[in-house]
């Protein structure tokens, strides 16, 4: 059999949307070996079917689920194992599935890990930062994989279109294309616009002649409770997988606030997007393209990476009537 290059990427959504560059440029240059990825089961949906993507290896975030993956994977033939997560639990994947070869980022503990290591981080100039589709492409590229551009992409199965159209009808939804995704939490606090703005934001767009539709996650439901409370007239998507995700998405005109996993869906499906930055930079997590916008808090600390902070202040510095003005300049430009 064949020798086929093993991709892992455990989590979380928008990271597993933005490897998927890195998955094209390794089967571009290895065409003629399988190309299998592991992720973890909820994530899997959107990579099955993907093209180039011959296999992939669900896995849960369990012990038993772990060595049970490593079993199976050790009586296949692997030239290259290549880990785009880089925690300990992927390491050991990439470690125990005997493949030839080992690439994964230069990080603090895993020097025996890999063969091959490369920067986990690369200024491409004074004050910028890398796109993190272009770090995984980087990665590929150090396993002989080919830079085949950084468009990301999600597969959806017909199954989840038509749980999307229940889900999207449900929630009342009656013209998906003039509806806009709402984003309003976000997995960390610091980078989660305050629910006062934007419960300002969805009343602008509910002017404007918007149908607006709360985008929440796991844990997030008493956000879209309280946003649909505050906001008379936004919709709640009702908790979803994510290729039900992405299949609702799809029909959407756009998706908007925090940057998220969402957004990172929005974009690998040509949907326009917009987003607010403080904490995070978006050199590194703004899709490319004029259809993915941003407005990017002018804090001299912007960019700083905490996942807390003690005095918070860079997005409840972004004045919402501000940030409806320019939502909405947007969506005229770019909005189907």
């Amino acid at each position: 059999m064949q020798a086929g290059i093993l991709a892992i990427r455990l989590r979380t959504l928008g990271d597993v949307v933005l490897t998927t560059p890195a998955l094209r440029a390794l089967k571009l240059g290895h065409p003629d070996c399988p190309l299998e990825v592991v992720t973890e089961a909820r994530y899997a949906p959107l990579l099955e079917g993907l093209p180039g993507v011959d296999r992939v290896w669900p896995v849960e975030r369990t012990r038993a689920s772990t060595l049970e993956l490593v079993r199976a994977l050790r009586q296949r033939r692997w030239a290259w194992a290549v880990d785009f997560f880089g925690n300990p639990r992927s390491a050991f994947i990439a470690r125990a599935s005997g493949a030839a070869r080992r690439a994964g980022y230069d990080v603090r503990g895993r020097g025996s890990t890999y063969h091959v290591r490369v920067p986990r981080t690369l200024p491409p100039a004074p004050g910028r930062r890398e796109y993190a589709a272009a770090t995984h492409v980087r990665l590929a590229g150090s396993a002989g994989g080919m830079d085949a551009g950084l468009h990301t992409s999600v597969a959806i199965s017909e199954r989840a279109r038509e749980e999307a159209g229940a889900l999207l009808a449900g929630a009342g939804v009656t013209d998906a294309r003039r509806t806009v995704g709402l984003v309003a939490a976000g997995t960390w606090p610091s980078k989660t616009w305050p629910l006062s703005h934007v419960v300002v934001l969805a009343r602008a767009l509910l002017a404007a002649g918007r149908e607006v539709l709360a985008i929440t996650g796991p844990g997030e439901g008493r956000v879209g409770a309280t946003l649909a409370a505050l906001a008379p007239g936004v919709r709640s998507l009702p908790a979803c997988g994510p290729g039900a995700l992405a299949a609702v998405i799809a029909q959407l005109g756009a998706v908007v606030g925090t940057d998220s996993g969402p957004r990172h869906l929005a974009a690998a499906q040509g949907v326009p997007t917009y987003a607010w930055f403080g904490p995070t930079h978006p050199d590194t997590w703004n899709p490319p393209g004029e259809a993915h916008a941003f407005w990017w808090t002018p804090l001299p600390c912007r960019g700083c990476d905490r996942t807390r902070c003690p005095h918070w202040s860079c997005l409840p510095a972004l004045a919402p009537a501000r940030a409806a003005e320019h939502v909405l300049a947007h969506l005229g430009r770019h909005g189907r």
